[in-house]
Formats: structure tokens, C-alpha cells, sequence
């Protein structure tokens, strides 16, 4: 086993070298509009990603879900093709067509062999202009929809995703589940469903990804083909707005009688244009979002023995950005587990961190980056964030100077930022046993 990690790295490392020898290529194929590409001929398979900036969180007040129902719908017939005969076609053909949303985006993964690739631009742009949303298996999907969201009120997990949000973007697009409101479902009709599509679907919002034995003429041929008629003049109907309601310092409790509490914290996060971005990226991998390796699991898990698992992570969305984490603890350990969180942070804002800490971070981020490119369908997903995160094809030539410019007093910069005590809450979803001043929900 440990033979065959080894030879891996050195497969992936032989491929990439390093990071300067990911050689993307900005290519434009229609208008201003561009798509990069890493070539790979060394198979016969293409990984393309598309995104457009069209998720869930524009679903129209009381259509909450018609984002993700379309999703669901778009191979499950389209054209003349029923759903079992689209599956197939792909499914003989050996081509991955997935279609997914966010909060703020509308994914598309097509994944295929060379040979295929336009018979997967044919089934894709059939899917995304013809769907035939017929009506036994829209009210499918709606089953299958309203089901997963009845499962949701009942899975701990997911009841703690749910009140984070809720308590973090009340009143705003993002407080609601991907999935919808259940009452909204039913309500959604064939006639929303091409509307949402006529509307969002633009190219001046899209964002593509490629990778794999394709050539830029070939892409170019093909992207220009089928999606120019997503040009669209009118203008958009629906938008995210900011989201800009100020976190109160509270601990929020949801009484559930569980075998253990889930704990959820969160404060203001950072944009990813931000000069001090990689300062709080190698800041919270320190914190946090390092493992066994991190300053929370290593006080609370390792020391004291009080968690099962904890965490923290920097997470952004269009219209907001927060740094969050979470714990799964004993219902008895819950007052501990929050104290001790709450003093992690406040020491890495009061006194930063060592020059070991930092040095251990950054090793750990730059060596570990390249092995995130181990196959076209990652290379592509990287591409495509990395796109629309609104940086240049350059980033990967700088990715590790902008790390390992980072210093001790910039850590603590950020950490007089993001980690204040007076714009951090906490949520609890369990039955502890000592809790002092919550707010029940």
C-alpha cells in the first residue's frame, strides 16, 4: 500500500511537475466570452464544467425550489427522447451528463469519451433548450423532492444546516434550503420552469472549464455552436441581493433529544479579493482547517478528550463570505466545548501564532495543492472555481509566493478581524445538560 502511494505521487508530480507547469490556456470562443483549458491527451476523455450564475438563491418568492427541480428534470427527457431513452443513449455512449445547483450557481458536469464528444453536446443542448418537463415526471421529482426535505426535519445534520442558516441569513435568499419549501413545490408549474430557464440561462453569465484530448479549435467549434443562442438582450429578472445583517453574539439552542450535541459558531468572513484572503486561509488552517493537525483538535480532542470531531473553515458566497466551524460533542461536555472554542480563538487573536505553526501551514498548502489535479473532471472543477473566484490563468504561477508571503503579523491582522467575540454566535442542536444564557429555537 505504501509502495502504491508513492508511485502515485510520483505519477501526479511527474504529470505536473509543479503548479507553473499547469499550462491553461484562455481561449475565446464567442463575443468577450472565454473558457479555459489544460490539454491532456494522454486518454481519450474530456471533462468540461459549465456554471451559470443562476442557483437557488433566485428562485422567485413562493417558487423556493424551482432551481433544484430543474436541475433534477433536464435528463429525464428532451426532444423527442423519453427519459429512459436519454438515459440510455448516454448511458451507451458512456457519457456523464449532471446537472446541479448552489445557492448561487447552476452546474453542468459533461464527462466523455473523445470520441463522444459531440453526440454530448448534442444531448446537452437538448437538455438545456428542449426539456420536455412532462408532467408524470415533474410530479416524480416533486415526490422525490418533498420526501428528501420531510427526511431533513428528522436528521440531525441537516436540522443544524438548516437553523445556521436560518439564523444567519434571516431574511435573505440564502436562508432557504436548495432543495425548496415544500409548500412552494407543488405550486411550481411547467411554465416556471421554462421561464427560469429562458431568464438565467445567458451567456454573459456563464462561466466553462475544460480538460482533457480536446484542442482549442475543437472547443472553440463546439461552444460556439451551442451556446451563442444563450446571447440573450433582455435583461436579467432576477438577482441576489447583498446580504448585510450584522451577527449578534448569542448562543441559539434547538433542544433535540439526541445522543450527542451538534455545535455550530460563526462570525464574519473575508472576500476572496481581499489583501489579508491568504493571510486568513493559512490563518484558519492553523485554527481549524487542519485536521489532527489544528490548534482546536489538538486542545479539545487530543488534550482533553471532550469531541468527537472539530473543526472551522472560511466559506464563501456570492453576496456573503463568514468563518464558521463546528463540533459533535457529548451533551454534558457543551458549556466546556464552547468555552474552550471560544478561548482557542481569542488566543490566535491576542497572540497569533508560532513561527512553527506558520511554517508547518504553509508546507502542508503548497505540497498538498498539486495533488488536488489528479484527473480531468478535478483539474476542471479547479479551473472553473478558480475562474469564477474572478482571478487571471496566472494564479497557479503565483498560488504558493502569495502563501509563502504571508507572515506572523499579518495572522494576527486577520485575527483582529474575523475572530471577535462580539460578532460570533453559536448554535446548539442536542440536550445539554449545563447551558448558560442561550436563546432557545
Amino acid at each position: 500500500m505504501k509502495n502504491f502511494f508513492f508511485i502515485l505521487l510520483f505519477l501526479i508530480f511527474n504529470n505536473f511537475n509543479n503548479l507553473n507547469a499547469l499550462d491553461v490556456k484562455e481561449i475565446n470562443y464567442y463575443k468577450d466570452k472565454s473558457v479555459w483549458l489544460v490539454n491532456d491527451n494522454s486518454l481519450p476523455i474530456v471533462a468540461i464544467k459549465f456554471a451559470f450564475k443562476a442557483g437557488s438563491g433566485i428562485d422567485l418568492k413562493g417558487k423556493k425550489g424551482t432551481a433544484n427541480l430543474i436541475s433534477s428534470l433536464l435528463d429525464e427527457g428532451a426532444g423527442d427522447y423519453s427519459a429512459r431513452e436519454f438515459k440510455k443513449i448516454l448511458a451507451d455512449n458512456s457519457i456523464t451528463l449532471n446537472f446541479s445547483v448552489s445557492h448561487d450557481n447552476f452546474y453542468i458536469d459533461l464527462y466523455t469519451l473523445k470520441k463522444n464528444l459531440g453526440l454530448s453536446f448534442q444531448f446537452l443542448d437538448l437538455a438545456l433548450t428542449k426539456p420536455t418537463f412532462k408532467l408524470e415526471e415533474v410530479n416524480r421529482i416533486k415526490s422525490n423532492v418533498k420526501l428528501a426535505l420531510e427526511q431533513s426535519y428528522k436528521d440531525p445534520d441537516e436540522i443544524s444546516a438548516r437553523l445556521f442558516r436560518e439564523i444567519l441569513f434571516e431574511g435573505h435568499p440564502y436562508e432557504y434550503d436548495i432543495l425548496g419549501v415544500s409548500e412552494d413545490i407543488d405550486k411550481i408549474n411547467k411554465e416556471d420552469l421554462e421561464n427560469f430557464l429562458e431568464n438565467n440561462l445567458r451567456i454573459d453569465n456563464l462561466y466553462i472549464a475544460a480538460s482533457g484530448d480536446i484542442s482549442e479549435s475543437e472547443l472553440k467549434k463546439y461552444l460556439k455552436k451551442y451556446f451563442k443562442k444563450f446571447d440573450k438582450k433582455k435583461k436579467i429578472i432576477s438577482n441576489i441581493p447583498e446580504h448585510k445583517k450584522k451577527i449578534e453574539p448569542k448562543i441559539f439552542l434547538h433542544k433535540k433529544y439526541l445522543r450527542q450535541s451538534n455545535i455550530l459558531f460563526a462570525g464574519e468572513g473575508i472576500s476572496r479579493d481581499d489583501p489579508y484572503f491568504y493571510p486568513a486561509y493559512v490563518m484558519n488552517y492553523i485554527l481549524g482547517g487542519g485536521g489532527f493537525f489544528s490548534k482546536l483538535t489538538t486542545e479539545i480532542r487530543e488534550k482533553k478528550g471532550l469531541v468527537y470531531s472539530v473543526y472551522s473553515y472560511l466559506y464563501r458566497y456570492d453576496k456573503y463570505n463568514f468563518f464558521s466551524g463546528g463540533a459533535e460533542t457529548s451533551n454534558k461536555n457543551v458549556d466546556k466545548v464552547i468555552k474552550i472554542i471560544k478561548e482557542e480563538l481569542m488566543k490566535v487573536k491576542k497572540k497569533g501564532v508560532t513561527e512553527e505553526e506558520l511554517k508547518n501551514a504553509k508546507n502542508y498548502l503548497i505540497n498538498s495543492y498539486v495533488l488536488r489535479f489528479d484527473s480531468n473532471r478535478k483539474v476542471a472543477s479547479i479551473l472553473l472555481n478558480t475562474q469564477m473566484d474572478g482571478l487571471n490563468t496566472d494564479f497557479f504561477e503565483k498560488r504558493n509566493d502569495y502563501i509563502n508571503s504571508v507572515s506572523l503579523e499579518d495572522i494576527k491582522k486577520i485575527a483582529s478581524r474575523i475572530l471577535d467575540e462580539n460578532q460570533i454566535f453559536f448554535l446548539i442542536i442536542g440536550n445539554p445538560s449545563d447551558l448558560k444564557n442561550i436563546n432557545k429555537i
